[in-house]
């Protein structure tokens, strides 16, 4: 088979080839969740502290409460006000505020309450600063701080926000296993076996422990596999929660997933994850739909461990399909593992009771595909 020792451009032997790519890459993308993030937490703090006294003295706060409101009430196409209130969680009623602004004699400010909220992105927001921030951490990187002087600069100049909010958009995109070799890498080590690693791989076998512990990789376990069967080479490769290659993967998740969280006021979002398989499936032609290549999508262990019993059906059809070795199962899943084509879910058990009545306690293995056709 064809190597990717040369394909991926890079060393992926080289501690240092790492530590660029999370300099260059990785860095910028945690400096601008963290500053969104203080940001959001400083200006809420001002506004509930004394939001009368931070609108009126900051014409920067009024903006970001009013920019793009219309006479009538209405957020405006790309309002700063929208964007504020959908993309950091502080607004005010714009159709009160309007109204009580034309009121003879009436002080619209003492009627009007700031609102304090947590935006749907604020989730996905977190997840980007949690990962990008294990994966500084493994690379030996510390942690930027941010000090009062920038957050006081997004209030004197609210539209700078969203370049933060822009670079994490670009950069996402950037690292995306679509584009980027480096996240590439860490996919195809999610839960792949370790001879078809070492055949994609050559130099990995002799840096294999180097690599092992640069980027978190450890040997998943299957519960209840006889040792004879699971041993040396013929074992999964994954990856240790919260190391560096698993975070990567984590944020090419969000990449794929989630990345119109954090498109700005409705732009194009690219495919990435339909560009990625396009491009998989055209240049391994070889490679037979997973609904011809595995006849189920369960496989149970028998009691010895040595084979794998696949069965499909529900709660009205459930019959036996096929035997086959664990070693055969696992040749068979290996190339669409490597290419992120398939996820297999390792369970210690079968997942209903009618199951479990069917083939006994047995752990389970269960394959699903990360595309549609």
């Amino acid at each position: 088979m064809t190597t990717y020792d040369e394909m991926l451009g890079f060393d992926y032997t080289d501690e240092g080839a790492w530590k660029e790519f999370v300099t260059s890459e990785i860095l910028p993308l945690y400096i601008a969740a963290v500053k969104i993030t203080k940001f959001s937490q400083y200006l809420k703090g001002k506004l509930e502290s004394s939001f009368t006294d931070a609108f009126l003295e900051n014409k920067g706060i009024q903006k970001m409460l009013l920019g793009g409101v219309t006479p009538d009430g209405e957020y405006a196409e790309n309002s700063l006000a929208k964007f504020y209130k959908e993309r950091i969680g502080v607004y005010i009623d714009p159709h009160l505020w309007v109204s009580l602004c034309k009121e003879p004699d009436t002080e619209a400010l003492q009627h009007i309450e700031v609102h304090l909220s947590q935006p749907l992105i604020s989730h996905r927001l977190n997840d980007v600063l949690g990962f990008s921030g294990n994966i500084l951490r493994s690379a030996g990187h510390d942690l930027p701080e941010i000090d009062e002087d920038v957050l006081n600069g997004f209030i004197q100049d609210p539209e700078s926000i969203i370049d933060e909010f822009e670079t994490i958009y670009s950069q996402l995109i950037k690292i995306s296993a679509t584009y980027n070799y480096h996240t590439f890498f860490a996919m195809s080590t999610r839960l792949t076996p370790k001879f078809f690693l070492f055949e994609a791989y050559p130099r990995l076998k002799i840096h294999f422990d180097a690599v092992t512990a640069l980027l978190g990789l450890v040997v998943t376990e299957i519960p209840g596999v006889n040792k004879t069967a699971y041993q040396g080479d013929m074992v999964l490769i994954g990856h240790t929660p919260e190391g560096f290659a698993d975070s990567l993967y984590k944020l090419n998740q969000i990449a794929w997933y989630s990345l119109s969280s954090f498109a700005l006021f409705d732009g194009q979002v690219p495919p990435l994850r339909d560009e990625f398989i396009e491009n998989i499936q055209m240049s391994n032609t070889g490679l037979k739909p997973l609904s011809e290549a595995f006849e189920v999508t369960k496989y149970y262990l028998t009691d010895n461990g040595l084979n794998v019993l696949g069965y499909t059906g529900n709660s009205r059809n459930f019959y036996r399909a096929c035997e086959m070795s664990l070693q055969h199962f696992l040749r068979i899943a290996a190339p669409y593992l490597f290419m992120g084509l398939m996820i297999l879910e390792i369970e210690r058990g079968p997942r209903t009771q009618y199951e479990e009545k069917m083939v006994g306690l047995r752990p389970a293995l269960y394959v699903r595909s990360t595309y549609h056709g």
